[in-house]
């Protein structure tokens, strides 16, 4: 994870060195549309000492932060990870409003609601820092909420208790973040497995089935005990 904090800190602070008053004219955002009029009337110079403060303070607050966080809660850390630069970019959007005086009051309400709608969504997927639910049917297994997967009884060739989860190369489809996985992900081996797991947890159920190999486990559950749960539910 902070790897991925130090990467993103990288580009932050890049980005305040990027625009100058020269090439400000072609690429900053609202400024580049203006009229050679209106751009005589903003004070290029001291908005871009502004906005290179704000990317170098975002951009060591983040990697800061976030490494404290990881000492205390992984997930916690993945959330401000995530959260932070948004809420920072909602506050820039805001500010930046002295950059048009008044002449583009409707850009920045839409740039404000774009990236509160992107904050939301990105509260939702808060839901999956937790572990999936595993329910048992008649005649299947189903691990339900997010990129979930049900699996017919038929199609589960073994059901083993592992020690240890695959090494992942890559997410093809899911969530990863903080402790958790769910979805598809590629081993570092090139197989496709489903995780539906807390990779703090040890043991882990490993289903073998037809169509790929599928691991669980949960931080509410008793993995030994669900696995000779399910080994009797697949007996029958």
């Amino acid at each position: 994870m902070l790897y991925i904090a130090a990467f993103l800190s990288v580009i932050f602070i890049s980005v305040g060195f990027i625009i100058t008053p020269k090439n400000a004219r072609y690429i900053l955002s609202g400024y580049n549309t203006m009229s050679e009029t209106e751009r005589a009337k903003v004070d290029i110079t001291f908005y871009l000492r502004l906005f290179r403060r704000f990317h170098i303070f975002l951009g060591i607050s983040l990697f800061a932060v976030t490494a404290a966080l990881t000492v205390i809660n992984n997930n916690i850390a993945s959330m401000f990870m995530v959260t932070y630069p948004v809420l920072a970019y909602i506050y820039l959007v805001v500010k930046s409003k002295v950059l048009y005086a008044g002449r583009n009051k409707a850009g920045t309400y839409v740039g404000v609601f774009v990236l509160l709608i992107v904050a939301a969504v990105i509260g939702v997927s808060f839901a999956d820092f937790k572990s999936s639910e595993l329910v048992i049917t008649t005649d299947r297994l189903e691990i339900e909420g997010t990129f979930g997967t049900s699996v017919p009884r038929e199609k589960i060739d073994s059901v083993l208790l592992v020690p240890a989860l695959p090494t992942i190369s890559y997410k093809t489809y899911g969530f990863a973040a903080g402790d958790y996985a769910k979805g598809d992900f590629r081993t570092k081996d090139r197989r496709t497995v489903k995780l539906y797991v807390n990779k703090k947890i040890s043991p882990s159920i490993l289903l073998k089935t037809s169509s790929g190999d599928i691991y669980y486990n949960s931080d509410k559950l008793d993995m030994p005990a669900l696995y000779n749960k399910i080994i009797q539910w697949k007996g029958k």
